[in-house]
């Protein structure tokens, strides 16, 4: 059975009969009306995908119905009848963009082969137009499945959906499991207040009826033939199109993402089913990066008590991690990083010492200054804590500012011995941050440095060992008390201790 829906559109009565015959005995599904007006009626209520009209009609004529047809479903296929055929009405009709011309009187055979035959080549448009519609999304499918920064997954569904949907607005809303309600995570086109205070209950406004019931919507100028969602609807700014689809994973729905236009062309069927499999996309990507934010948390874990354990060798190194990420935060805050840049560098200062596990307790534990032979041993700490820590998937800021934590802005640090900006931006910050815990901490072979002599040396070293920026506002801050030094002695180390 063919399926299509047609319009026909004759003001003789026993025309619109015999074609209502004729095609719905083909399995075409037939509405049938006396003229233009009641046309555009017609599909104002019920979108059609076929249109059949004749040329000469009182009042509105069929080329002037095809074109104001034409406006609001460019993708409808048109075929004229007309017991007044010419040349060049035929040349005419078919130079505006009809699909097929028949002649009065006609046949059942002309008629059905017209249609056949537009039909066809109307699929055949709609699948290039599909298909052509579906290459950026098998392009895009492997980042979504392998991406696991939900921030970033987020930027890549909305970019996708404006750039080939021409779309409005986006808007991804996630189910918060403990109050069963979905709020915006990601937005397109949204004021910030407006994102951030919507909320839908289950069967609450359009996106609480998609997650009550686990199917998608499509609205086009505000009308949908389900009288709840018409109900559900907020006329205020309604958009011309929009579509919800339900977010639904392996045991239960994740969330909703809507999508909406202001201008034509309205949505189609086919387009909601490409931003369906775009849906399954977010879903396996989403599933994905919970599983891996889970494993690595565990990790994470792991490597923390590491870090601990490797603290444990050593007394004068007792919270060395965690007052270097105070200290590195606190430079980063201060010079504009942004919450993500902070979080990373946060991560990397608790991580920094962590290739320390694969140092002999013997060196690191060493109450005098290393040797030479020692000291080369500990340079390799940096690599080792590469080795530990790449398995996990943290960003490259993360591994970056880890592995070159010991680089001197002078170029004469290790293990690369790059120089300036080669030298991350967190890493830099690091190496700040670290100095200025070592220095603060009193070692067997040296006794406790004050405030002055910290400062002086960050002064000293600006433009050698250290970025002149990042020791300038790390100066700033303990000259403005914005910054406290957490200064142990050896005694309050080894108290500290034996308390553990």
């Amino acid at each position: 059975m063919a399926g299509e829906k047609i319009l026909v559109v004759d003001d003789e009565e026993m025309i619109r009969d015999l074609c209502s015959h004729i095609l719905s005995t083909e399995g075409y599904a037939i509405t049938a009306v006396p003229g233009g007006e009641a046309a555009l009626r017609e599909l104002d209520k019920s979108p059609a995908d076929l249109l059949i009209t004749d040329i000469k009609m009182p009042g509105m004529d069929g080329l002037e119905l095809f074109e104001r047809v034409k406006k609001q479903k460019p993708d409808i296929v048109t075929i004229f009848i007309t017991g007044h055929g010419t040349l060049d009405t035929a040349i005419e009709s078919l130079m505006r963009g009809v699909d097929g011309f028949v002649l009065k009187p006609f046949t059942q055979e002309e008629l059905t082969t017209a249609v056949d035959r537009a039909v066809t080549r109307s699929r055949l448009q709609k699948e290039n137009i599909r298909l052509k519609a579906l290459i950026p999304l098998f392009e895009i499918s492997k980042l979504l499945v392998t991406e696991i920064d939900l921030a970033h997954l987020f930027k890549i569904i909305t970019e996708v959906l404006v750039q080939e949907f021409s779309v409005d607005r986006v808007s991804l809303m996630l189910l918060d499991a403990q109050t069963d309600t979905l709020m915006i995570r990601a937005s397109h086109g949204l004021s910030k207040d407006l994102a951030l205070q919507a909320k839908r209950r289950s069967g609450e406004g359009v996106s609480g009826l998609v997650l009550k019931h686990r199917k998608p919507f499509i609205i086009t100028k505000g009308k949908h033939p389900d009288s709840d969602v018409m109900a559900a609807l907020n006329m205020d700014n309604m958009p011309l199109s929009s579509m919800a689809v339900p977010l639904i994973g392996k045991d239960k729905v994740l969330g909703v993402l809507n999508v909406s236009k202001f201008s034509d062309p309205t949505f189609t069927t086919s387009d909601l089913q490409i931003v369906s499999i775009l849906a399954s996309q977010v879903v396996t990507a989403m599933e994905n990066a919970s599983l891996f934010e889970g494993l690595r948390e565990s990790y994470f874990r792991t490597v923390q008590a590491l870090v601990a354990a490797v603290e444990a060798k050593d007394p004068y190194t007792r919270w060395h991690s965690t007052n270097v990420a105070k200290y590195a935060v606190a430079i980063g805050r201060d010079m504009g990083l942004s919450p993500s840049q902070l979080e990373e560098i946060h991560i990397a200062s608790i991580l920094h010492d962590v290739g320390k596990i694969g140092i002999s307790e013997r060196i690191i534990g060493k109450p005098d200054r290393l040797n030479k032979e020692e000291f080369d041993i500990m340079k390799d700490h940096p690599a080792h804590g590469i080795r530990i820590l790449e398995p996990i998937g943290f960003s490259p800021s993360i591994i970056n500012a880890i592995y070159q934590h010991h680089e001197r802005y002078d170029g004469r640090g290790y293990p690369a011995g790059l120089v300036r900006t080669d030298i991350s931006l967190a890493a830099r910050i690091l190496t700040v941050a670290d100095t200025i815990d070592a220095m603060v901490s009193e070692r067997p072979y040296r006794g406790s440095i004050s405030m002055e002599t910290v400062l002086a040396e960050l002064q000293k070293e600006s433009g050698a060992q250290f970025d002149p920026d990042v020791a300038a506002t790390a100066r700033k801050l303990i000259e403005n008390g914005l910054l406290k030094l957490g200064m142990h002695t050896y005694a309050q180390h080894a108290a500290m201790n034996e308390r553990k």
